[in-house]
């Protein structure tokens, strides 16, 4: 029979940097923050968020006889150029290189044959595997599988990689030895309030909560409609999501480490800046598809960043 040692060894091997095992009951503090959030409008015009959220909140509602969730994480950290290119947008980290969703679907998928070819009973294993459009409490279910713990800006934060990491997870009817979720020390946020504080849209509204309708991540890739000026001028030059709260963090400063991954490389998307009046420029979808295809760019459709783009160059000539 496939041990958890097992499961870990073939999530290395299908080139995750971290994997943890839990079981699939429901978290209830998880539970009432997720519900809290929604009743309180925190999700903004994400309607699906708030569509089905037994399902979301409760993993036995996604597979009939779940045993075991693995947890796993790829670290994608990239390190900021000192200036911004006149004229040109900040494209968030995470978005810089091929679409994560794409990259961790391979890999997942790649694991989950891996642990097939070594399931060795003769009864039946399912599988159903989640990255971050999938309805989970992921870092929820990370934390207690002793990823990490969850900081006041809502991030995961681990020991090794700081906030820097894509989730995902295989629920599964495999029963595996859960991990002790504080057998590592991943520290905690102590009285320090650097993401509070840093976020020039005060978007974390209190520990642990983001107003995603603040959120300039949210703002810049999410919202369909235009940005109030009020928030716009404070996005500076960020044209595509935002990493303020994360590069505040004192955690960050101290365990960032240069990704490892390939597929995550400035070559193979768009890179760190994105020409702002190049955007502007841009009247087709093809001429859009021809800078952001296979990267999470197309997520505000051309509109969205001809809009970002607007408000990028608004702010550097008025800071100029």
């Amino acid at each position: 029979m496939i041990t958890a040692a097992d499961i870990k060894r073939l999530a290395k091997e299908a080139g995750f940097d971290l994997c943890g095992i839990t079981t699939p009951e429901v978290i209830p503090e998880a539970k009432e923050a997720y519900e809290r959030w929604l009743a309180e409008q925190h999700h903004g015009e994400l309607a699906y968020m708030a569509r089905d959220t037994q399902r979301r909140t409760d993993p036995t509602r996604l597979l009939p006889g779940v045993r075991s969730i693995i947890c796993l994480a790829l670290n994608y950290y990239h390190p900021d150029s000192d200036k911004i290119p006149a004229g040109h947008g900040r494209v968030s980290k995470y978005a810089r290189g091929k679409d994560y969703h794409k990259v961790i679907e391979k890999k997942t998928r790649a694991l989950v044959a891996l642990i097939r070819k070594h399931v060795t009973d003769d009864g039946e294993v399912d599988f159903k595997w989640f990255v971050d459009y999938g309805p989970m409490l992921e870092r929820a279910y990370a934390e207690k599988a002793g990823l990490g713990y969850i900081g006041k800006n809502s991030m995961l934060i681990n020991k090794r990689f700081g906030s820097w990491l894509f989730l995902s997870e295989i629920v599964t009817s495999l029963e595996l030895t859960p991990d002790d979720r504080f057998a590592i020390d991943h520290g905690k946020c102590g009285k320090c309030r650097a993401c509070l504080v840093q976020c020039p849209t005060e978007a974390i509204v209190e520990d642990g909560v983001v107003d995603a309708r603040r959120c300039i991540s949210y703002l810049t890739i999410e919202r369909p409609s235009a940005i109030p000026d009020h928030l716009a001028d404070r996005m500076g030059s960020l044209i595509f999501g935002c990493d303020i709260c994360q590069i505040a963090c004192p955690h960050n400063n101290r365990r960032s480490r240069p990704t490892q991954h390939p597929e995550f490389a400035y070559e193979q998307g768009v890179g760190e800046f994105v020409d702002a009046r190049r955007v502007l420029r841009m009247q087709t979808r093809e001429e859009f598809l021809e800078l952001t295809a296979g990267t999470p760019l197309t997520r505000p459709k051309l509109d969205g960043l001809q809009r970002n783009a607007r408000i990028v160059l608004k702010n550097q000539k008025e800071r100029d």
